[in-house]
């Protein structure tokens, strides 16, 4: 995430954190799940791959979870005020040379994000929208893995401005390289000129960018599910960054209706350039 505007800082983006949450087990989880543990070979991967590409990272580590204490946060009704509890407490760590976990003041942390004055743009989803009973809502585990992520994003709103927030999918593959990955359902549209095609919008574009424009020699992935017209799943593909910059058209279009109403901007890929995701995995 970036400081929401310029207020501390004459260029937000350039002082973006990265927060990995961390997960801690709740009574409701299936038996098997295992709480967290000492830090993580593969937490240790993310937190130096990040912190080397220049990004500020902190493991996020709840504490003090009593699940009786929880408080779902109301938004404003009428003459009812609003509400935006935080009643888990989390802690951002850094990892010592030597392993160990430290933790640093929630005001060093977003020294370059402006303090939230109010309310204004928090908001809340309704209750019930989606069936509790079906996949993948009845796998406690996945329950629980995005509860965290949204609680650590709802965490830092409360007190701070802040922008770009966004999920980041990390892989650790079979050769020890790590790579960034973005996912998305994708229906292929045919070009007069590509033939079939995937599009790739603007945004995931430049954040797959600002992983591998480095001396790094790093790389990153994109991954499509490719759905029908009815949206119902086809097959899996993917794509290394390197390749796509290679294969993609370099002037945008435009692309789906995006979340304010308006077209989105994409960069056409060629369907061909993509491989099945089954084929792809094991070559990394």
């Amino acid at each position: 995430m970036s400081p929401g505007n310029k207020t501390l800082c004459e260029v937000p983006a350039r002082e973006k954190v990265c927060l990995l949450p961390r997960n801690v087990t709740f009574s409701w989880q299936a038996p098997t799940t295992i709480a967290a543990a000492p830090v993580t070979p593969a937490e240790i991967s993310a937190y130096n791959y990040f912190r080397q590409v220049g990004v500020t990272t902190y493991l996020v580590c709840p504490s003090n979870i009593i699940e009786a204490d929880f408080a779902i946060p109301q938004p404003r009704h009428r003459a009812v005020r609003a509400s935006y509890p935080r009643r888990y407490h989390l802690d951002f760590m850094s990892i010592s040379p030597n392993g160990q976990l430290q933790s640093n003041p929630v005001a060093t942390v977003f020294q370059a994000f402006p303090v939230r004055n109010g309310n204004s743009g928090l908001r809340c989803s309704q209750l019930n929208r989606i069936a509790a009973n079906q996949a993948p809502w009845n796998d406690s585990e996945v329950i629980a893995r995005l509860f965290w992520f949204e609680y650590t994003r709802y965490f830092v709103q409360i007190d701070y401005l802040v922008s770009n927030i966004d999920e980041i999918h990390f892989i650790i593959a079979p050769s020890g390289s790590c790579f960034p990955v973005e996912f998305k359902s994708k229906a292929v549209v045919n070009d007069n000129i590509l033939g079939d095609e995937f599009g790739i919008d603007m945004g995931p574009f430049a954040k797959l960018v600002f992983f591998t424009a480095n001396s790094m020699n790093t790389d990153a992935l994109y991954v499509v599910q490719e759905v029908d017209a009815d949206r119902n799943h086809v097959e899996w593909y993917g794509i290394r960054f390197t390749e796509l910059v290679k294969s993609c058209s370099w002037v945008g279009q435009a692309g789906s209706t995006g979340m304010k109403g308006g077209a989105s901007s994409t960069y056409k890929v060629p369907k061909a350039a993509f491989t099945r995701l089954a084929e792809l995995l094991p070559t990394l």
